[in-house]
Protein backbone atom coordinates (compact mmCIF):
# COMPACT_ATOMS: atom_id res chain seq x y z
CA UNK A 1 0.00 0.00 0.00
CA UNK A 2 1.33 3.71 -0.61
CA UNK A 3 2.22 5.49 2.22
CA UNK A 4 -0.05 8.48 3.05
CA UNK A 5 2.69 10.97 2.70
CA UNK A 6 3.93 10.05 -0.84
CA UNK A 7 2.68 7.70 -3.74
CA UNK A 8 5.36 5.08 -2.85
CA UNK A 9 4.35 2.16 -1.88
CA UNK A 10 5.57 1.19 2.03
CA UNK A 11 8.25 -1.57 2.09
CA UNK A 12 9.50 -3.51 4.95
CA UNK A 13 12.16 -6.26 4.54
CA UNK A 14 13.29 -8.15 7.94
CA UNK A 15 11.03 -5.00 9.97
CA UNK A 16 13.56 -2.23 8.53
CA UNK A 17 11.38 -0.26 6.36
CA UNK A 18 13.30 0.42 2.31
CA UNK A 19 12.26 3.40 -0.11
CA UNK A 20 10.66 2.04 -3.58
CA UNK A 21 10.06 4.00 -6.13
CA UNK A 22 7.47 1.72 -8.00
CA UNK A 23 4.50 -0.18 -7.37
CA UNK A 24 6.10 -3.70 -8.57
CA UNK A 25 9.42 -5.14 -6.67
CA UNK A 26 11.40 -8.49 -7.76
CA UNK A 27 12.53 -11.21 -5.98
CA UNK A 28 16.05 -9.91 -7.46
CA UNK A 29 15.21 -6.51 -6.62
CA UNK A 30 14.37 -7.43 -3.01
CA UNK A 31 17.79 -9.07 -3.10
CA UNK A 32 20.00 -5.88 -4.02
CA UNK A 33 17.88 -3.41 -2.35
CA UNK A 34 18.41 -5.39 1.48
CA UNK A 35 22.07 -6.54 0.02
CA UNK A 36 20.87 -9.88 0.80
CA UNK A 37 22.94 -13.09 -0.52
CA UNK A 38 21.98 -15.56 -2.98
CA UNK A 39 21.77 -18.10 0.55
CA UNK A 40 19.06 -16.39 1.82
CA UNK A 41 15.20 -17.34 0.82
CA UNK A 42 12.56 -13.94 0.82
CA UNK A 43 9.12 -14.77 2.24
CA UNK A 44 6.33 -12.23 1.35
CA UNK A 45 4.04 -12.02 4.69
CA UNK A 46 -0.06 -10.92 4.08
CA UNK A 47 -1.76 -11.14 7.19
CA UNK A 48 -4.12 -14.30 6.65
CA UNK A 49 -2.35 -16.07 4.65
CA UNK A 50 0.58 -18.29 4.60
CA UNK A 51 4.01 -16.51 3.77
CA UNK A 52 4.88 -17.10 0.13
CA UNK A 53 8.20 -17.25 -1.17
CA UNK A 54 9.51 -14.54 -3.26
CA UNK A 55 11.98 -15.77 -6.01
CA UNK A 56 14.26 -13.92 -7.86
CA UNK A 57 11.63 -13.54 -11.22
CA UNK A 58 8.79 -13.18 -8.90
CA UNK A 59 6.84 -10.18 -9.22
CA UNK A 60 4.95 -8.86 -6.51
CA UNK A 61 2.41 -6.20 -6.70
CA UNK A 62 2.96 -3.62 -3.82
CA UNK A 63 -0.34 -2.20 -4.76
CA UNK A 64 -2.90 -5.44 -4.34
CA UNK A 65 -2.86 -5.56 -0.14
CA UNK A 66 -3.68 -2.99 2.30
CA UNK A 67 -1.10 -1.87 4.50
CA UNK A 68 2.23 -1.80 3.82
CA UNK A 69 4.19 -4.83 2.08
CA UNK A 70 6.69 -7.13 4.72
CA UNK A 71 9.10 -9.21 3.19
CA UNK A 72 11.27 -12.15 5.85
CA UNK A 73 14.51 -13.95 5.15
CA UNK A 74 15.33 -17.33 6.11
CA UNK A 75 18.92 -19.09 5.39
CA UNK A 76 18.56 -21.96 3.14
CA UNK A 77 18.30 -25.18 5.43
CA UNK A 78 17.53 -23.57 8.24
CA UNK A 79 13.82 -23.51 9.90
CA UNK A 80 11.41 -20.38 10.18
CA UNK A 81 10.29 -19.74 13.82
CA UNK A 82 6.64 -19.90 15.19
Amino acid sequence: MKNENSNKPELFIDNERYDWDKNTITGAEIRVLASLPDDVQIFHKIPGQPDSQVKNDTIVDLTLHPGPDRFSTQSVGSQGGA
